[in-house]
């Protein structure tokens, strides 16, 4: 449910979190970066092709643009729903999708890491 100042419902939020979140996670696996080990989401960030799989360049960069995007939207939804509801949202997805992915992403456990610089 909205409240007067909400553009989108907790649902929607978690809806659309989940979906950009799941095609992370399958560009990921794909391009077998272990997203989850720790400080391969910087490098991805910063555009460290060597945790990439040979032959995955395409891949990657969409990867990448999809962090910068899940990093966007979880600062929206911070702004809209608050701090509160906003972590509760994102540990939610995390825990749907760490159910179906389990350790292909590798051992971290969270999908939001450090925000970009």
């Amino acid at each position: 449910m909205r409240t007067p100042k909400q553009r989108h419902s907790l649902e929607e939020w978690e809806k659309t979190v989940e979906s950009v979140d799941l095609e992370i996670a399958q560009l990921a696996i794909m391009c077998h970066v272990r997203l989850l080990d720790p400080g391969v989401i910087q490098r991805v960030l910063d555009k460290d092709l060597r945790v990439c799989g040979d032959g995955h360049e395409a891949g990657f960069e969409k990867l990448r643009g999809l962090l910068y995007l899940h990093y966007e939207i979880q600062a929206q939804l911070a702004e809209e729903l608050g701090p509160a509801d906003a972590a509760e949202v994102i540990q939610r997805v995390r825990h749907h999708l760490l159910a179906r992915i389990g350790t292909q992403l590798g051992t971290l456990g969270t999908l939001d890491g450090a925000a970009p610089a």
